[in-house]
């Protein structure tokens, strides 16, 4: 990583923390309804919290994510890059997908742009799904790409899909077994799932790492290897025809956004609130830069299910 860059990239480099000052603009990439002093929006916020009792999303997290991933993303697989990885599904105006990592609903909205299809969106934060409506609402996509909120411990059937997708979902979800069966009940026949996870590769380089990682973790989390995600995926009757490891694209995506923050907050400086913000999140994605190859790999399913 190019040390010579700003506080911002030292902070990846070598501590979880921002080291020096940004200079003051205005924030062009933050949605107009997450600015701050909206009592929804707080409440939102405060409907999910982690472990230390604060929201997992807050307004501010939410701008200073997208200074971080860009406009309308909160992680690093552009939606670019997510279109094309599903784009052998053959999404067209006559089928429908549904997304469990919807976000702010960025790849959801690129999805319904690039293919023409119909996308329905679910969030965990009751926050992230409010601001990603009211997204495809001024965008005029409310009904092609509609946000709503769930909690996937609880996952009931959503409807019927052709391709269901989740992005870092899964080892979430302490409850897999039931998830993974209502996953399932969603796919139509001949219809694909396409899973992007954290799985357990072995032992961990350094447990210091692996320790400092799941304690930088908003929420617990509960990875499966990569061998019982795939076993499990198989035993649910879903052929499974891809299982890749992508850990180092996964890095590399995250290093060049870190590397481009610079270069955005010459442009766009956060408010306080964003900047305390974006130091957490520079800081989760130090952690898990650290174990990424090490202990922990980013492997891409895809499963079909038969006629």
């Amino acid at each position: 990583m190019d040390q010579r860059r700003n506080g911002a990239v030292n902070a990846v480099g070598t501590a979880p923390g921002l080291s020096a000052p940004f200079p003051v603009a205005a924030d062009p990439l933050a949605p107009a309804s997450a600015a701050g002093g909206n009592p929804e929006l707080d409440r939102l916020a405060l409907m999910q919290l982690d472990r230390h009792g604060e929201p997992v999303w807050s307004p501010a997290r939410s701008e200073g994510a997208q200074l971080l991933w860009g406009q309308d993303m909160t992680g690093p697989e552009e939606a670019a890059w997510m279109i094309d990885s599903v784009r052998s599904f053959g999404l067209n105006p006559a089928k429908s997908v549904l997304d469990l990592s919807a976000g702010l609903g960025g790849t959801a909205r690129a999805l319904v742009e690039s293919c023409d299809t119909w996308v329905t969106g679910l969030e965990p934060s009751p926050l992230l799904a409010k601001l990603a409506m009211d997204r495809s609402k001024a965008l005029g996509l409310s009904k092609k790409a509609p946000i709503a909120h769930y909690d996937p411990e609880h996952f009931n059937q959503a409807g019927s899909f052709d391709l269901v997708m989740a992005d870092r979902i899964v080892h979430r979800v302490r409850d897999k077994d039931l998830f993974l069966d209502r996953l399932g009940d969603c796919v139509k026949p001949k219809g694909g799932i396409a899973l992007f996870d954290y799985v357990i590769d072995g032992a961990p380089g350094s447990w210091d790492a692996w320790s400092a990682w799941r304690d930088e973790e908003p929420m617990e989390v509960y990875p499966w290897t990569a061998t019982r995600m795939a076993d499990e995926l198989t035993q649910r009757n879903l052929d499974l025809r891809i299982s890749e490891d992508l850990t180092q694209l996964h890095r590399r995506h995250i290093i060049d956004r870190v590397r481009k923050l610079a270069d955005t907050l010459a442009a766009a400086v956060p408010t306080a609130p964003v900047l305390a913000a974006l130091k957490r999140e520079l800081a989760l994605w130090w952690a898990r830069l650290r174990v990424l190859g090490s202990g922990l790999r980013f492997v891409r399913y895809v499963a079909m299910k038969p006629a």
